[in-house]
């Protein structure tokens, strides 16, 4: 018996952060969002760069592209580039992601950290689903500074540089990102659990 409830009690302690992160809610702060699209537009399949600076370290865990009024269509490629356009982590957004925001569906994605004072570039490929721009209630979260945007026609998930073409405030979007606790805080939750099954363990012995 003793060993039956022990085995429930560690079962219980590796479902809690799936529990935790479960639901189509995204668990997490995107860097950023809008209260309404703006305009909606499509004429091409365009690659969507938004470049940007880390003001602090962050974990990038999820990855997302804008989801057009009536749901998407097609498939979305994503990805964070480095300034030198090293490619740091990528995914594919569809209708069918997992996790929604207001105006965003998102995967999550390994974790990658980005440092702080450095540049990156996100890059999100429309194909021939809408994009949007001067969207009401623009808000970024993350501790980051938007510093502009690049597109390019027809160049798939590929790194466009870090040269802007416009700026945050009437941008193209495209792609964001949202941060996850970093992996140590889920290292501790993982210690703590496997010392409260021993604690439990020789309370049972005694």
């Amino acid at each position: 018996m003793k060993y039956k409830l022990l085995g429930l009690l560690l079962l219980a302690g590796l479902l809690l952060p799936a529990a935790t992160w479960a639901g189509t809610a995204l668990p997490a702060t995107p860097a950023w969002e809008f209260n309404t699209p703006g305009n909606n537009y499509t004429d091409g399949n365009w690659t969507f760069g938004e470049v940007f600076t880390a003001n602090a370290n962050i974990w990038v865990g999820y990855l997302g592209y804008y989801n057009q009024p009536g749901g998407m269509n097609d498939t979305h490629p994503v990805g964070i580039f480095d300034a030198a356009g090293n490619l740091l982590t990528s995914t594919v957004v569809t209708g069918g992601s997992p996790y929604s925001t207001a105006n965003f569906l998102w995967n999550p994605v390994s974790p990658v950290e980005l440092l702080a004072g450095d540049t990156y570039v996100i890059e999100g490929v429309s194909n021939s689903d809408l994009y949007t721009w001067n969207d009401p209630g623009f808000t970024v979260y993350s501790p980051i500074t938007i510093l502009g945007n690049n597109w390019i026609l027809g160049n798939g998930l590929n790194f466009n540089g870090t040269g802007l073409i416009n700026d945050v405030s009437d941008g193209y979007w495209g792609a964001d990102f949202a941060p996850t606790p970093e992996p140590s805080s889920f290292l501790l939750l993982g210690s703590g659990l496997a010392a409260l099954a021993g604690l439990v363990r020789r309370k049972m012995r005694i």
